[in-house]
């Protein structure tokens, strides 16, 4: 059982979980550590250790701290002219957003109904400096008897499509999006945790301990710093196909910000009240090692003295990881409101809380029987990448591979039920072979009818081998060339290097035009004289 419950303890690095991997340390390390030496030689090692083109987002969104932080050490990057250029759209990007805020809040004031913020503009109104947190949308809570006029509100002020919820979702659901003809994002929340849904008396609570604050002229409220800090953790420790990593340096400003003003038996409290001890503890943890953020001891020993169940020890491994089922939101929720139902005491059946999670509300079997082919064919896909099969066929799918083995593509992309990566002009995948001849088959993604310039404008090569390849399939939709034993190198993995010149017929409305969109590659072992290799 110890060791069980190590097991559902242990923390997964990005991509297989939701903590920050070595790139990702280094960088939050360079914007927030105080030592201006540490934070220096932090930088360094980031910017050599990352390829500029292929940050991923999560890390990008960050970007906007880096170039300030940089500023004020008085230090220059490699590709100054570019994080400029990133860091004055995201702050053109927040403050439009914040501008929006300000004329929702205000339509929320005239009709009565209270908000409160959440999230990044809570955090932009009261611990960062104003606009250097990244924000993509406006988080606003109001109470959940205010829901429906708010939701109407919504709807008359131009939201589309106009957003239908149901009573059932009011009462068992957190809150649902809305976009306005303005491009004005709004995230409606009338409970505060995706699958901690409060009692009356939990949100009110939260409610009387917030505090009031200022965007311009409108007035609004946010969560007091505990309880902000529960939030940002309660919601961060939860694996995201965009690295969730911000939670973090949210945390961290908050703490901060907050001084001696923090209830830390507040805090403790809450997570215990809502099964959140975990979450908490390993972010304050995680803080104190890599960050040198001082946490009080007796905050970390009342949460070390908090029972915690093999349950939520499980739940806290099962939503902090990448699942099977993968990429759609539906499927990446579907087991934290597994463990959210259960704790509830199982009110009517999972079909139907699940779905009304997600405002699902209107003929519940139909979609889930959508969502549940959905969710097959992602399972499949990702059993069959990792499962080998009778015949030995080493499968790569580009979209379940970790980011250190594919160098130079950047990062999945979805079309409908699909998925794929655009390489750059030249791209590397690092695969592990027995040594041995294969005819290997690459799937491209049906972006277009391929013609005679995909073999004239794709070279490729295998450990600097030139490999001859032939458009095979309807439309030419995969790509077969052979390398044999003799081109593998001395080092157990091996390099297969795509390079793309520039495409003839490009779609006029396609402007992601980069290089050659992968689903798959295949390595089949070639039989000689009927014997495998």
């Amino acid at each position: 059982m110890t060791f069980l419950a190590r097991w559902m303890d242990g923390d997964q690095t990005w991509p297989r979980g939701c903590w920050p991997n070595e790139a990702q340390r280094l960088l939050l390390q360079a914007c927030l550590l105080e030592d201006d030496a540490a934070a220096t030689r932090a930088w360094q090692k980031w910017e050599e250790l990352v390829p500029w083109d292929f940050i991923d987002f999560g890390s990008h969104r960050l970007l906007l701290l880096l170039h300030d932080r940089l500023r004020r050490l008085g230090l220059t990057s490699r590709n100054q002219g570019r994080l400029a250029g990133v860091a004055r759209y995201y702050w053109v990007q927040t403050e439009l957003r914040q501008r929006q805020a300000i004329a929702i809040l205000q339509l929320f004031e005239n009709a009565q109904i209270p908000t409160l913020l959440l999230k990044g503009a809570a955090l932009n109104a009261t611990v960062y400096r104003t606009g250097f947190r990244a924000m993509n949308d406006l988080d606003v809570a109001v109470r959940r008897e205010d829901a429906p006029r708010a939701v109407q509100l919504l709807n008359e002020a131009g939201a589309a499509p106009p957003t239908s919820v149901s009573d059932d979702s009011f009462r068992v659901g957190h809150g649902t999006n809305f976009s306005l003809g303005n491009g004005t994002e709004v995230d409606l929340h009338w409970d505060f945790f995706h699958s901690r849904s409060l009692s009356s008396d939990q949100q009110q609570s939260l409610w009387d301990a917030s505090l009031p604050v200022k965007i311009g002229p409108a007035s609004s409220r946010v969560l007091c710093p505990a309880d902000q800090l529960l939030h940002t953790c309660e919601h961060g420790v939860r694996y995201n196909e965009t690295p969730p990593f911000r939670w973090l340096a949210d945390s961290f400003q908050i703490i901060r910000a907050a001084g001696t003003d923090l209830d830390w038996q507040r805090l403790a409290a809450q997570a215990r009240e809502w099964n959140a001890v975990l979450q908490v503890r390993r972010s304050l943890q995680w803080l104190n090692d890599h960050l040198d953020l001082p946490i009080p001891d007796e905050a970390l020993a009342n949460l070390d003295e908090s029972k915690v169940s093999l349950a939520n020890r499980l739940e806290y491994r099962v939503t902090g990881q990448r699942g099977i089922a993968g990429q759609h939101t539906f499927w990446q929720t579907f087991p934290e409101h597994v463990f959210a139902w259960h704790r509830q005491g199982r009110l009517g059946s999972l079909v139907k809380y699940h779905c009304l999670q997600h405002n699902i509300s209107q003929n519940h079997g139909a979609r889930w029987l959508e969502f549940t082919k959905l969710g097959v064919l992602q399972t499949a896909s990702r059993v069959k990448a990792v499962v080998p099969s009778v015949r030995k066929v080493h499968r790569f799918v580009v979209s379940t591979l970790a980011d250190d083995e594919i160098i130079g593509c950047h990062e999945v992309e979805r079309s409908g039920h699909r998925t794929f990566r655009w390489t750059s002009g030249e791209s590397t995948l690092v695969v592990t072979l027995p040594r041995g001849d294969y005819d290997v088959d690459v799937q491209v993604f049906p972006w277009r009818d391929w013609g005679a310039d995909l073999a004239s404008e794709l070279r490729v090569d295998f450990n600097r081998n030139v490999c001859l390849i032939s458009p095979l399939g309807n439309r030419n939709r995969v790509l077969r060339f052979s390398i044999q034993r003799d081109m593998f190198g001395s080092a157990s993995q091996q390099r297969l290097t795509f390079r793309c010149g520039s495409f003839r017929d490009v779609p006029e409305d396609e402007k992601r035009h980069l290089g050659l969109p992968l689903k798959a590659v295949c390595f089949r072992p070639r039989k000689c004289a009927g014997i495998e290799s």
